[in-house]
């Protein structure tokens, strides 16, 4: 009977707060978790290293046929995407989780020329131009980051035309608008430009050749734009 009793109690406690909770509240707030949790995650790390580094000596001795090799798990990314398709016909996995890996899997081997918009479609500003230029060509196009070209056709930065809009005095001139711009190539991959781009806070990347010709742009929403719809490629 006690042990009935002991289990009653204490189910509910390891499945709500051991379990649900903390992976409720690290999906809700997986930044600021991680933020606050870091160091003791550290912490921990460094204390049990010991251990691991002695459990992996142990099974250097007893595996010696082993040590040393680092077989990889997938051969390929067709691989992958064939495991989580026999994984959603088993039932392991659900059609929109199998969605979301493909994507993941397929965006991870795109390159930025899948993506980019050719500099011939580019809406873009000159850097003698002036800010009534800038607004006039904004509202034309719909496009509130535009990028600024410099007079032998490079990528002198980028222009968001909320700034202008936001400003008091809308009379300065254009170069104290410009932001700094990302630059790529066409053969980048599409994951590492988001990378770039979010670390900068940008939404808008110049492609250029190895000579830092112009030749075209890449928005943050084109690369999301392409992670969501890869899986279903």
């Amino acid at each position: 009977a006690g042990f009935f009793f002991a289990l009653v109690i204490t189910l509910p406690v390891y499945l709500f707060v051991l379990s649900v909770l903390p992976k409720s509240l690290f999906r809700r707030f997986p930044f600021r978790a991680l933020a606050r949790l870091g160091g003791v995650l550290e912490f921990t790390s460094i204390l049990f290293s010991p251990f691991l580094e002695l459990g992996a000596r142990v099974g250097k001795l007893l595996l010696p046929g082993h040590a040393g090799k680092r077989g990889r798990l997938f051969a390929a990314r067709e691989e992958v995407k064939q495991i989580t398709t026999e994984s959603e016909r088993e039932g392991a996995l659900t059609a929109t989780e199998r969605a979301m890996i493909h994507s993941v899997v397929d965006f991870r081997g795109s390159k930025v020329g899948d993506v980019m918009l050719p500099s011939a479609k580019v809406a873009a500003l000159q850097s003698g131009a002036s800010t009534k230029e800038a607004l006039e060509l904004s509202a034309s196009t719909g496009l509130d980051r535009l990028p600024v070209l410099a007079p032998d056709g490079q990528p002198a930065g980028l222009v968001n035309v909320m700034d202008i809009l936001l400003e008091r005095n809308g009379n300065k001139p254009l170069g104290e608008y410009v932001r700094r711009i990302v630059t790529t190539t066409d053969d980048e991959p599409t994951y590492r430009v988001m990378q770039q781009l979010r670390g900068a806070r940008l939404g808008l990347a110049a492609v250029v050749d190895r000579k830092n010709n112009f030749h075209g742009i890449v928005a943050i929403e084109d690369l999301v734009r392409r992670l969501v719809s890869a899986g279903n490629a």
